[in-house]
């Protein structure tokens, strides 16, 4: 395949998301960028996870949710809309949201997480197997340390 220029990266990109449209309750509905094998979201998060761990990332699961103690309070845990994993790389703090390999949906807190880490200067990414992680990897994480 060949190189495309930036310019025409970011056409591809434009063309790709200009025609989407929220769902009434504002989720969107998400796509892999690149081929990507069928896997339910729980083995695209383990396999992407493992994928991180072998070139050397801090990854880690996150988990979120609600349970309830021996006295019938809920208690809340993790942070709503943050991605299914949190890693670091060379100091650069990124969130990984995970869908199934034939799509997803993203929900409006995970959208405003996403606005969050970005304006933090951190990544955020939406992927939907581990190739397309290994995709973004190059085109976004790598490309920060001009590699």
């Amino acid at each position: 395949m060949a190189r495309r220029t930036k310019a025409e990266e970011a056409e591809r990109w434009f063309q790709k998301f200009k025609g989407i449209k929220a769902r009434k309750d504002g989720s969107i509905r998400t796509e892999p960028v690149v081929p990507v094998e069928a896997l339910s979201e729980a083995d695209v998060l383990k396999e992407c996870v493992k994928w991180l761990k072998a070139r050397g990332v801090l990854a880690d699961r996150m988990n979120t949710g609600a349970h309830q103690n021996d006295a019938g309070i809920w208690h809340r845990y993790g942070i709503k809309g943050a991605g299914d994993i949190l890693a670091v790389y060379r100091g650069l703090h990124i969130e990984i949201e995970c869908k199934a390999g034939g799509g997803g949906s993203w929900s409006l807190p995970q959208q405003r997480r996403q606005r969050q880490i970005k304006e933090a200067g951190a990544e955020y990414l939406i992927i939907h197997g581990v190739e397309e992680l290994d995709y973004f990897w190059q085109f976004q994480v790598l490309k920060r340390f001009g590699k």
